[in-house]
C-alpha cells in the first residue's frame, strides 16, 4: 500500500512539474520589464532631494543614514556619516541592532531603486519615520562631496553602467 501512494505522489509531482514547464514558455510574456520592477519598487515610497536630506542632517544629529549599495559601491564613495548595510541583509542587522520605532532614518543607493525597496521593507518591521533619498548619483551630479578611505571627493563624472544597464550573458561557455 506504501508503494502505491508513493507511485501516485510521484506521478501527481511530475504531471505538476511538466505541466509548470510547458506553461513557462506561455508566462514568460508576463514577466515584468526593467521600468515595471523599478517603479513597483518606488510605489508608495517618500523620497527626499539633497536640499531636504542638508536640512535633515544638520536638523538631527541621531539621524541614521543607510547606505544599501554593495560594499565595493559604498567603499568607492559614500555619504559622510553614513552606514553601510547591503541590501537583503539590513532588515536583520536592524531587527537586532536598532530598536528605537520611531528612529530619524534616510536611506539611500545610486538612483533610490533599491533604497525605496528598503524603505518598505524597514516600514513594515514597524520603524515609522523612513524616507528614501532620490540617490547618490544627484547628490553628486548638484556637486556634493562624497567619502571614502582617502577622505573628500568631487564626482566629475559618473559611470554609466548600473545594476539596471550592466550587459549580463547568461550563457558563457561553462566547460
Amino acid at each position: 500500500m506504501k508503494k502505491f501512494f508513493f507511485i501516485l505522489t510521484f506521478a501527481s509531482l511530475c504531471m505538476v512539474a511538466y505541466s509548470q514547464t510547458n506553461n513557462d514558455a506561455d508566462t514568460a510574456k508576463n514577466l515584468k520589464t526593467i521600468k515595471e520592477v523599478i517603479k513597483d519598487s518606488r510605489e508608495g515610497v517618500e523620497f527626499i532631494d539633497n536640499t531636504e536630506l542638508i536640512k535633515c542632517i544638520n536638523a538631527n544629529p541621531k539621524l541614521i543614514l543607510l547606505d544599501v549599495r554593495n560594499k565595493e559601491e559604498y567603499d568607492a564613495g559614500h555619504l559622510k556619516g553614513a552606514t553601510w548595510l547591503e541590501r537583503g541583509l539590513v532588515e536583520y542587522t536592524m531587527a537586532r541592532t536598532l530598536r528605537e520605532p520611531n528612529a530619524e532614518i534616510i536611506v539611500y543607493c545610486a538612483k533610490g531603486n533599491r533604497s525605496a525597496q528598503v524603505v518598505k521593507v524597514l516600514k513594515n518591521m514597524g520603524y515609522k519615520n523612513v524616507k528614501s533619498h532620490i540617490g547618490l548619483e544627484k547628490w553628486a551630479e548638484e556637486g556634493y562631496s562624497i567619502y571614502n578611505y582617502l577622505g573628500e571627493i568631487k564626482v566629475v563624472k559618473l559611470r554609466e553602467v548600473n545594476s539596471a544597464t550592466n550587459p549580463i550573458n547568461y550563457y558563457l561557455d561553462k566547460k
